[in-house]
């Protein structure tokens, strides 16, 4: 049975307190819709877009992964089909960021759905005036000052969304204005001037799923000072909108609406594969970039071999023996294979002593098209490690045409042979002679 997974996509913070006002309501109530539908023992990783959130949090010692890597620990997990389930405001660069990593890692799955930013609509922008407007009652002598980050392209139309939606509703004392973007903070400095008499109090208010940096920086500091200036007394909220039910739940409808990004349709079964023949091409390897995951003899073997003719051989071993001593082309890893070692390889070979370890290397490389021998496993390689037979002039790669372990014996024969033959050449130096 397919197994399904979340992941969810929040820009993050690193300071606990607003992780718990704002972040983990959010988390909770994906988590929670998710695991009602696809069960309870269902995976669910919190993922991270702020590089910032996650290089602080990781400097105290907690790891919270990218997109790229909670997908790749889903699929380390077993999971077929994916679901991310975005928790950012508007289409901006996080967002972005996130169809970024869906697109790289969507191969891995038979299905990934990503769903919409919370405010993609019109109406979504008009959901999310109707929790303004019940939070914020209007007051005589005050105006609202949303406060958001800005985003160019959709995320920027979003915000102009929103302010019609509050608009219609009648709520001309809220106005949003962006840390980076218009309306800025003298666009809405000056409409307030504009609007006539001034209000007792201006109360800023962050426009974020997150209260944290952006506020204590931004709002507190040059925002109040700003409207203090102009003479109103300044309030700021320090409270996200995250948490808010009304929020929550969009994320929810969201995530259940999510399109399938990616589906593959199928793949050729390893059983088909495997019966037929390949066929012999040689490649240049010069400057390839391979991966070798383990270093024992066949992988050893493996290794000199793709070094000697050329290639920039990567050998991923936690126990790497005397018996892989310096040899030009070949870099050794020390340590375990990670899920993502194969990433951007030109050619894999796996040849650890672990059949799961393998199987996970072949399944990894064929889903994303990167070519692999898995040595212990002739059905689950898209190509075969031939036989070498060589002299100065000639290469010649021999293998089975289905490499089943029968058939080891009848080509460990043939190549001894040829390589009679090739050494009677290089004598004779005739090559008519055989």
């Amino acid at each position: 049975m397919d197994r399904w997974g979340l992941v969810i996509a929040v820009y993050g913070t690193s300071r606990t307190e607003a992780r718990g006002r704002s972040v983990d309501a959010m988390v909770r109530a994906l988590e929670g819709a998710f695991r009602a539908e696809k069960g309870a023992e269902a995976p669910c990783i919190v993922a991270y877009t702020s590089a910032k959130a996650r290089a602080r949090l990781e400097a105290r010692g907690e790891r919270v992964p990218d997109v790229a890597k909670a997908l790749e620990q889903l699929w380390a997990r077993g999971v077929h089909r994916a679901v991310v389930a975005d928790a950012h405001l508007v289409d901006g660069r996080a967002y972005q960021s996130v169809r970024e990593a869906v697109d790289e890692k969507a191969p891995l799955f038979d299905e990934v759905r990503l769903s919409r930013p919370l405010m993609a609509t019109a109406a979504d922008a008009e959901a999310v005036a109707r929790a303004l407007e019940d939070r914020l009652p209007r007051r005589d002598g005050t105006s609202y000052v949303l406060v958001g980050h800005g985003a160019e392209g959709p995320g920027q139309l979003a915000y102009l969304a929103l302010g019609y939606a509050l608009r219609m509703r009648g709520r001309d004392d809220i106005a949003i204005g962006l840390l980076r973007g218009e309306p800025s903070m003298e666009d809405i400095a000056a409409q307030l001037g504009a609007e006539g008499p001034l209000p007792h109090e201006v109360r800023l208010v962050p426009l974020m799923l997150t209260a944290a940096g952006h506020v204590e920086r931004d709002i507190e500091g040059a925002w109040r000072a700003r409207f203090e200036q102009a003479g109103y007394a300044v309030s700021v909220a320090h409270e996200g909108i995250g948490a808010w039910p009304e929020l929550c739940q969009l994320a929810v409808a969201h995530m259940r609406e999510a399109p399938a990004r990616v589906r593959r349709v199928g793949v050729t079964s390893q059983a088909e594969a495997a019966a037929r023949a390949r066929f012999p091409l040689f490649v240049s390897l010069v400057g390839a970039d391979c991966l070798v995951v383990g270093a024992g003899e066949v992988g050893r073997r493996r290794a000199e071999a793709l070094a000697r003719f050329g290639a920039l051989v990567t050998v991923v071993d936690p126990r790497v023996g005397e018996s892989m001593g310096p040899c030009a082309g070949i870099q050794v890893r020390r340590r375990p294979y990670e899920a993502g070692d194969e990433d951007g390889r030109a050619l894999v070979v796996a040849a650890t002593n672990d059949r799961s370890i393998n199987r996970a290397i072949g399944e990894r490389c064929r889903r994303l098209g990167i070519p692999v021998s898995v040595a212990d496993a002739p059905d689950e390689c898209m190509f075969f490690f031939p036989a070498l037979c060589e002299n100065d002039e000639l290469v010649v790669g021999i293998t089975s045409r289905d490499a089943t372990r029968g058939s080891h014996a009848v080509v460990s024969r043939a190549a001894s042979h040829i390589r009679q033959v090739l050494e009677r050449l290089a004598i004779a130096g005739d090559p008519e002679t055989f």
